[in-house]
């Protein structure tokens, strides 16, 4: 199917099988009993995260994107997943976090949702597992792992599963409206667009030694990302406002990057590392508040292993 990918199987199978734990699993989105259901994570390993992640990775290669770039694909899978797959951005009610039920809700789409959880996919949906996966194998960092028929061969049941889950009918969500599906369409071309006229900085260079200060940036992230917004939609705040404080935020963050010809990738996973730690522990406070010991034993589960990372980027192992 594809000859190009038996040099490269091993980070497009770690790429494949890592984003679905950083999603899903660590957000308590899936209970463990189901996230490890073979049917349930084949799913998510595939059409799910692993084939639109994997292809949006590809496309940042061939366009030699840096990491504002990655950022912006990040949106576009953002879009892929809850506009798309979940359908969630047109919930009035049930959203996945209650306090933006009928919040900000204007032509069928709860905007500062789809806003806020399109930003936090682009974050720990695209950027940190593909960040990660170039820490444990640098050489791969700058190599299409696909070729042209391997990516073919992904994108059109990605395509083709997607539209029919957008239209269909399913027990907690309506079928898609056609003018919904059309506006995610051309926001998704539109950020692909701006993500290839960008400079191609910063771009991700070699592994370097753990430093701090990106992983206090990381956790400063969790709370001006997520955090704040989630109070600020359960305050009833107008929604035109936390609109314009995560745009704010985004074009901070933008014009910042672009500014740096590099950061080490090391750097970005710190960041990611910041990010990550604090929703476990997060994970486990809410666990202990609501006496389930599945979400505990699981949060713990990712610290240890966050931990065992941090202290192979303290001693600078690659």
């Amino acid at each position: 199917m594809n000859p190009r990918l038996g040099a490269h199987w091993k980070p497009v199978v770690a790429l494949l099988v890592i984003t679905p734990f950083l999603t899903e699993l660590l957000s308590g989105s899936l209970p463990a009993q189901k996230f490890f259901q073979p049917p349930v994570f084949l799913f998510l390993a595939t059409i799910g995260y692993g084939f639109p992640v994997l292809l949006l990775r590809e496309l940042a290669v061939r366009r030699q994107l840096g990491v504002a770039g990655l950022f912006l694909l990040g949106l576009v899978y953002g879009i892929f997943n809850e506009g798309i797959l979940a359908k969630t951005f047109y919930l009035a009610k049930n959203v996945p976090i209650n306090t933006f039920d009928g919040y900000g809700y204007v032509f069928g789409i709860a905007v500062p949702w789809a806003i806020m959880i399109s930003i936090w996919h682009a974050l720990h949906s695209l950027l940190y597992p593909i960040v990660a996966i170039y820490y444990f194998f640098p050489n791969e960092r700058e190599t299409p792992w696909l070729n042209r028929r391997g990516m073919i061969w992904l994108s059109v049941p990605t395509l083709v599963v997607g539209a029919l889950m957008f239209f269909s009918h399913g027990m907690d969500r309506a079928a898609g409206h056609w003018e919904h599906f059309l506006l995610m369409v051309i926001l998704g071309a539109i950020l692909v667009w701006l993500a290839t006229r960008l400079p191609s900085a910063p771009i991700l260079g070699d592994n370097e030694r753990l430093r701090w200060r990106p992983m206090f940036w990381g956790a400063g992230s969790f709370v001006a990302l997520l955090f704040l917004p989630v109070l600020m939609a359960g305050a009833k705040i107008p929604a035109p406002v936390l609109c314009g404080y995560c745009g704010l935020l985004i074009v901070f963050a933008m014009r910042k990057l672009v500014r740096r010809p590099a950061l080490p990738t090391t750097t970005v996973l710190s960041f990611a590392l910041g990010d990550d730690i604090l929703m476990a522990v997060l994970g486990v406070a809410i666990g202990i508040g609501h006496g389930n010991p599945e979400r505990i034993i699981v949060n713990a589960v990712f610290i240890l292993v966050f931990g065992w990372l941090i202290a192979r980027l303290r001693s600078g192992a690659g």
